[in-house]
């Protein structure tokens, strides 16, 4: 019973990339919906982005017409891109959960929830020749349909530098406050006391409260593990449930592991990274950290369960799968990583890659395994399970921070993200929204993206031209707010994506 049987898929000790390898942290892809593209240096990755896929530095995630994204950083904070809009995570250093990150918008409009600079932890945001920086939690709004942008703050403090420290301007703003830039001079600017509604400000307020409602099932079990402040950990108090098993430690499982053949590596895609090679991209809606880290164990009698654990990054050290049980599941078919080049014989070692993939950088993964050994008994969700020959009971939710409401200008009331003043957000508190995405392939490996192309991004101001990637420019976007994309169905405009609003205004030079 306590025979410990792993096997690793260990990922190339040589980069591919052409600089200098960076650090191995990296930026959770958690939404997607509509065109989104991925692209590394002049490599287009994919047309169709995946959820749950790690953007690394160097990244630009591009929206198309009826593309809409969600990034999560480890630290907590949250980036959401509007249609038509790119951004580049130019800097990501450090370990995981701290260090140092830029994060550049090239064009179009964008949110931002930062949590905002700690001893630790620094994050800036950075667009044209301007940086933002916050102060504790704060909630932005960057739209750079009009050059050289214009920055809102909903909630919290931001600092705004442009320019260089000589001829430049230094704002310090607030919550309710909003900034012009100037083309002509960087010395002007058009500071009020006041944000100008934009149609997409419903979008991202309805996407904070999607986070907001996975918090009634927050355990806190994720309290004392790395990276406490990563809303990831939320998808899995929502989606499954923890066990603090004695002899083991904390032990979670999905609901889906219920079912007999269920697989914690059948649903998923392979996608080919310059620096990694393939790595592995979950399918399931919560499989972002049983993915990163830790080990999936099979319980005989429960099924599968994930357990955290410090190690690298699964895309920089390993993939792990244990068995604690007393034995692997008899007709288990371990997962094999795609090996670019000729096949390595017809029986592949897991260890070192099982296939030849085709000419794509997404490969599919939908298969279901039947075990011999017949169903696993009912479990209950909210009752004792046995789980290594021990009976333990799945840790309850703890109560709910409190949150405000405050009125929209349509003068419906509408809650939204509590303000911490000069703090970060405690770990464990911000939740995090899990949409579905399953692949559509059948059980066998398939090309789902066409062959990479070369990607070369268009300068600002430039238009692009027809059947290259989309770039969006100064050029190519609408003028204002008014003539981008219309928001998802339903959505209205709304007084402000997440903060208070003030009246009054007024010019500085």
């Amino acid at each position: 019973m306590l025979a410990l049987f792993t096997v690793g898929m260990l990922l190339p000790s040589a980069s591919r990339a052409d600089d200098a390898a960076p650090a191995s942290r990296a930026i959770r892809l958690s939404s997607v919906q509509g065109q989104v593209r991925i692209a590394q240096g002049s490599q287009l990755l994919t047309d169709s982005a995946l959820q749950n896929t790690p953007i690394f530095e160097g990244s630009q995630i591009l929206t198309a017409d009826d593309g809409q994204a969600e990034l999560q950083l480890d630290d907590g904070s949250v980036i959401r891109l509007s249609p038509n809009s790119s951004l580049t995570i130019a800097h990501l250093r450090g370990q995981a959960g701290g260090g140092d990150a830029e994060i550049v918008l090239d064009g179009g409009l964008a949110y931002f929830e930062l949590q905002g600079e700690s001893a630790s932890d620094h994050i800036r945001l950075r667009f044209g020749d301007s940086v933002v920086t916050a102060d504790g939690f704060t909630v932005l709004r960057l739209n750079l349909d009009n050059p050289p942008g214009e920055l809102a703050v909903f909630n919290g403090n931001a600092h705004l530098v442009r320019g260089s420290a000589s001829s430049g301007v230094s704002i310090d703003m607030h919550g309710g406050e909003s900034v012009s830039l100037s083309a002509s001079d960087p010395a002007q600017y058009s500071l009020v006391e006041s944000i100008e509604p934009d149609s997409w400000d419903a979008w991202n307020t309805d996407r904070d409260q999607s986070l907001l409602s996975a918090e009634a099932s927050r355990t806190g079990a994720a309290n004392d593990l790395p990276e406490a402040n990563n809303p990831a950990w939320n998808d899995l108090d929502a989606n499954g449930s923890w066990y603090n098993v004695p002899g083991q430690g904390q032990v979670w499982s999905p609901y889906d592991a219920s079912s007999p053949s269920f697989d914690p590596y059948g649903n998923g895609y392979w996608m080919d990274t310059p620096r990694f090679g393939y790595i592995w991209v979950s399918g399931y809606s919560w499989g972002y950290m049983p993915f990163q880290c830790g080990a999936w164990n099979f319980f005989d009698d429960f099924g599968w369960g994930w357990a955290p654990g410090g190690c690298s990054p699964w895309w920089d050290g390993g993939l792990w799968i244990s068995n604690i049980g007393g034995h692997r599941p008899r007709d288990y078919r371990f997962p094999l990583r795609p090996h670019p080049g000729p096949p390595r014989g017809s029986n592949p070692h897991p260890l070192r890659g099982g296939f030849q993939p085709p000419d794509n950088r997404i490969v599919a993964v939908n298969r279901r395994t039947q075990y011999s050994e017949g169903s696993l008994p009912p479990r209950s969700r909210s009752g004792p399970v046995m789980i290594a020959g021990q009976q333990v009971q799945p840790l309850r939710p703890i109560a709910s921070r409190p949150f405000y409401a405050h009125p929209s200008s349509s003068g419906a009331t509408e809650a939204v993200r509590p303000s911490y003043s000069g703090g970060r957000i405690p770990a464990g508190e911000r939740p995090s929204f899990s949409p579905s995405a399953t692949p559509a392939s059948g059980f066998s490996h398939t090309a789902e993206t066409p062959t990479p192309r070369p990607y070369s991004p268009a300068p600002m101001g430039a238009s692009r031209p027809p059947g290259s990637a989309p770039h969006p420019s100064a050029a190519s976007r609408p003028a204002s707010s008014a003539a981008r994309s219309a928001p998802p169905a339903g959505r209205v405009s709304s007084g402000g994506g997440g903060g208070s609003h003030a009246s009054g205004g007024g010019s500085h030079r």
